[in-house]
């Protein structure tokens, strides 16, 4: 093996004090922030400010855009009535449909802790299903995480899609093995929390689907970004003028997503991330990081966004510090386990908010939910690794 030169060793230093602060709940943008001037000022010294400088560019704007936008978007689509009739017509086809399919219909909503705002929604059901608080926090926590890989509101496919420089519809096409996965692990190790749902969990009320037309915003989306092909930023500005022309959302209700949307830590840790992303390709981090791990590839670019994600506790800091990193690694399939490492690390993590808060809010113990998590992280892989050969990358 190639012997481990200067800057991997500072580049573990710092992330080893980035991790440490994050730990004691020192605020992530303030951790990365550190780490990266521990790394970057031995080893660019006056390059600092060009590195800063070129970093500043329409990729940049762009991303930056697209989550303000992404978060302006959930927020109204959460605080509207809206949401409340796609989950009432979510409730009429039948109770096992609303128990998985409110969770992940509220996850197409990108939000910080975001699995509280679909326990307090999906709740009634499950009370009324007589659910215990380990089945209710599961259900609810896994499903409303399955799009985080191939969704292109998330935090993580944005920045995934700046640092490799790789359009959504690639992006999905590479992790569709992760979502299939995630669906089929949950529904087989929750099928004994499902079988305890019937009709009479709820009462009767007459079918509608006709509030599934809300669901439209999501539509568009998909058509604009995916399909039309138009840039992300514009997507979303035409769903976003669209949501108001057609709700019109008070002004109260605006100023509130304006405010939600524009929320500095986030900000900070997008242009941290992408500064991060050039200084590794400056002094050539990834490349000597290449070279010695060379021999343990596919490994390896499992195991580093896997440790990064799980010890912080941050959905997107798999893509924000490993991507970078290790980026010569990931080719072809490679990208789908680097994206595989990252989501099983964010759903095992006992730091991650959405998890930390739904056990809060059913007032259950985080240590009797991973009886259904590691089995059901670890179907996920097992799949995956099935469908791999099954995507001619």
């Amino acid at each position: 093996m190639v012997k481990m030169s200067l800057e991997i060793i500072v580049f573990i230093f710092s992330i080893i004090i980035a991790f440490t602060l994050v730990m004691r709940r020192i605020n992530i943008a303030v951790a990365l922030g550190l780490a990266l001037i521990i790394y970057m000022l031995p080893f660019l010294g006056r390059g600092v400010a060009v590195a800063i400088l070129e970093t500043f560019n329409r990729t940049l704007l762009d991303t930056i855009l697209s989550l303000i936008l992404a978060m302006f978007l959930a927020d109204l689509y959460r605080s509207t009535y809206i949401a409340d009739r796609v989950v009432t017509s979510l409730e009429s086809l039948s109770p096992k449909t609303a128990a998985i399919s409110i969770p992940a219909i509220i996850g197409l909503l990108p939000m910080p802790a975001g699995a509280y705002i679909s326990a307090t929604i999906i709740n009634p059901l499950y009370r009324e299903c007589n659910l215990n608080p380990n089945e209710k926090t599961f259900l609810n926590y896994w499903f409303r995480h399955i799009w985080v890989t191939i969704w292109p509101l998330y935090q993580s496919v944005i920045l995934a899609s700046a640092i490799l420089n790789m359009n959504f519809n690639r992006i999905i096409y590479y992790n569709w093995p992760i979502f299939i996965g995630s669906i089929v692990s949950g529904l087989i190790i929750s099928r004994t929390i499902l079988h305890k749902i019937n009709n009479n969990c709820i009462k009767h009320r007459d079918r509608s689907f006709k509030e599934l037309i809300y669901l439209w915003p999501f539509i568009i989306i998909v058509f604009l970004s995916i399909v039309a092909k138009l840039p992300l930023p514009i997507s979303l500005m035409i769903t976003v003028s669209l949501f108001i022309a057609i709700h019109k959302p008070s002004l109260n209700t605006v100023k509130n997503g304006i405010k939600y949307s524009l929320e500095p830590t986030i900000i900070i840790l997008i242009i941290e991330s992408l500064i991060f992303s050039r200084v590794i390709n400056e002094t050539g981090l990834s490349y000597q990081l290449a070279s010695y791990l060379s021999s343990i590839a596919d490994i390896a670019v499992f195991a580093i966004p896997f440790s990064m994600v799980i010890t912080t506790g941050f959905e997107f800091t798999f893509v924000t510090i490993a991507f970078p990193s290790i980026l010569p690694l990931l080719t072809s399939y490679r990208i789908t386990l680097a994206f595989l490492g990252g989501y099983i690390g964010a759903m095992l993590s006992p730091i991650h908010a959405c998890f930390v808060l739904s056990a809060k809010f059913f007032k259950t113990n985080l240590g009797e939910v991973y009886r259904y998590l590691i089995p059901t992280t670890i179907l996920t892989i097992l799949i995956v690794i099935v469908l791999l050969p099954m995507t001619p990358y």
